[in-house]
């Protein structure tokens, strides 16, 4: 297998370390970069649109990201992207379409009538995705 980009979804919780430990892991023995990838679903769900500063909040997401999440090894080149929309729906169609060889992503284990009114993101993305994933 050859892994050039792998995605490392992230939503600024707890669960996101171990991810980011593994990834990082992955690219520095693998030479391949890691994309850290947080979607983003606004509140606005009635109203305007237009009331919502998309660009504002992209930029102050992106320099949230930048400040939490980093490879853990030097060597390793990592970049920064944030997509607006539901989480699982964002990360399946960020990978296929730039052709993302893996997924690292975290999970908050929730079980039972949490998992089922919340959802699972991870189990979305491992029944969707085009590609392996972690």
């Amino acid at each position: 297998m050859n892994i050039k980009r792998i995605l490392c979804p992230v939503d600024f919780s707890e669960f996101n370390e171990s991810a980011n430990e593994y990834a990082s892991m992955l690219a520095n023995s693998t030479g391949a970069e890691i994309i850290y990838f947080h979607a983003y679903l606004p509140d606005v769900l009635y109203g305007n649109p237009e009331l919502f500063d998309a660009d504002g909040k992209e930029q102050k997401l992106l320099q949230e990201m930048e400040e939490t999440y980093s490879p853990k090894f030097n060597t390793v080149e990592a970049s920064y992207v944030v997509e607006f929309g539901t989480p699982a729906d964002q990360i399946i169609e960020y990978a296929k379409a730039t052709e993302i060889d893996m997924i690292v992503l975290g999970t908050h284990g929730r079980t039972g009538l949490r998992r089922v009114v919340m959802g699972s993101v991870a189990e979305a993305v491992v029944r969707s995705a085009e590609c392996p994933v972690l």
